[in-house]
């Protein structure tokens, strides 16, 4: 993932999680239908964001009779890349000091607590 893809807005990532869930192309019109329907955002606004998008280097667009756009990066990429990034700013790149801040501040469930042991479990089975 570049520089440019991991600083995606809140408004270009609302644009992303559209491109996302439609697993393929998707037009213009389809984004803007979405997007009018769920924050009332109208045409401009989305072709501003795609353009925007566009030259992040986040969607490339493919002519299939009309414009259409893909995503470059994943959901799971850009997740990961926006994680990593949050737990250096705010934790100093300590994965540690993020868990201890979530499981102080948040009920977590006795079925919470047992699945980040699995996982840890399985994190150490894995290093060994």
């Amino acid at each position: 993932m570049n520089e440019n893809t991991s600083r995606i807005s809140q408004a270009e990532f609302e644009v992303m999680k559209i491109l996302w869930r439609a697993d393929g192309p998707i037009t213009t019109g389809d984004i803007c239908i979405e997007l009018s329907r769920e924050l009332g955002w109208d045409r401009s606004t989305v072709r501003t964001l795609l353009k925007r998008l566009t030259d992040k280097g986040a969607v490339t667009t493919q002519k299939i009779k009309v414009l259409t756009y893909l995503p470059v990066i994943s959901e799971k990429e850009y997740c990961e890349d926006q994680t990593k990034s949050f737990v250096e700013r705010l934790y100093g790149g300590s994965a540690t000091k993020l868990v201890s801040t979530l499981v102080e501040n948040y009920n977590l469930s006795e079925s919470d607590l047992e699945e980040l042991r699995e996982i840890l479990r399985l994190e150490g089975e894995k290093d060994e």
